[in-house]
């Protein structure tokens, strides 16, 4: 004789065996991966415990950490280049020493932002060798095309400098 498990519930559920059930309307602690290994089950569940990450997690937190810190940068300048292009405005005579103080402020700004995107994305290296899994890891940034967009949210205020 086959059992219908369907059927089974269902009969429960008529029954009322599954009202009230300790932990109703609240999240299911689903906290062991069953993909791991005890050992290091343990060891996430010790590093936890104590207020720690793994350290692919802590990697990944001070990636966007700095990911937003390169967005803050960029947005300074640009904020910084509107500023200036009204004050060139109403100071017309003062545009060579104005633009070229912009000029090395947005070159050092640049250089900042070149080296960070390095130091990124070698962190999002390390983070992806520590990933347990594939599926989880970030593409790396390309230096050549963020630079790019740098120089495009940011132009330079001198017609010919590149």
């Amino acid at each position: 004789m086959a059992i219908n498990v369907d059927e089974q519930i269902e009969e429960a559920m008529e029954r009322g065996e599954f009202t009230n059930l300790p932990g109703k309307g609240k999240p299911l602690k689903l906290e062991a991966n069953p993909y791991l290994t005890p050992q290091v089950r343990m060891a996430n569940r010790l590093l936890k415990e104590n207020g720690f990450a793994p350290r692919w997690i802590e990697l990944k937190k001070e990636i966007e950490q700095e990911k937003a810190q390169l967005d803050r940068l960029l947005a300074n300048l640009k904020a910084r280049r509107e500023r200036v292009a009204v004050i060139l405005q109403e100071n017309p005579h003062r545009s060579k020493a104005i633009q070229r103080s912009f000029e090395q402020e947005r070159a050092r700004s640049l250089a900042q932002y070149s080296e960070k995107l390095k130091h990124l994305n070698r962190k999002i290296q390390r983070m992806n060798f520590l990933m347990p899994t594939r599926n989880r890891q970030q593409a790396l940034i390309h230096h050549t095309e963020a630079l790019a967009r740098f120089r495009k949210a940011c132009p330079s205020l001198l017609p010919d400098f590149r």
